[in-house]
C-alpha cells in the first residue's frame, strides 16, 4: 500500500519527508516543553563534540520519563515523543 503525502506517493517502506519543526534550546535553566507527538529529533553537537544526555516524555508512554545518555551531535533520532524533560545539549529541532 502506497501513502500519499506533500503531493507525491510513498512506498510502504519509504521514508516521509519531515514537513515542520521548530528549535529548542537546552541551554540554562530548562523547564519541561511540551508539543503534539513528533515524529523525530534532531540533535544538535556543540563545538567540541561532546556527548550528552537527554531525557523525554515518550509518546506511547505518558507520564513516564526515558533518558539517553552518551548521544552523539547531528545526529537524527526518529522516536515520537511529547514533551523534552531536561538535557544538556546546546539544542535541537522537533521535526514532524
Amino acid at each position: 500500500m502506497d501513502v500519499r503525502a506533500f503531493g507525491s506517493y510513498y512506498g510502504q517502506t519509504s521514508q516521509l519527508p519531515y514537513a515542520s519543526g521548530f528549535a529548542v534550546s537546552l541551554s540554562g535553566t530548562m523547564d519541561t516543553i511540551r508539543f503534539p507527538a513528533c515524529r523525530a529529533l534532531f540533535l544538535e553537537s556543540d563545538s567540541n563534540q561532546n556527548k550528552g544526555y537527554l531525557a523525554v516524555e515518550l509518546t506511547d508512554a505518558p507520564g513516564q520519563v526515558a533518558s539517553a545518555i552518551e548521544l552523539a551531535g547531528n545526529q537524527l533520532f526518529p522516536i515520537s515523543c511529547t514533551a523534552v524533560i531536561s538535557g544538556n545539549l546546546p539544542g535541537l529541532f522537533i521535526l514532524y
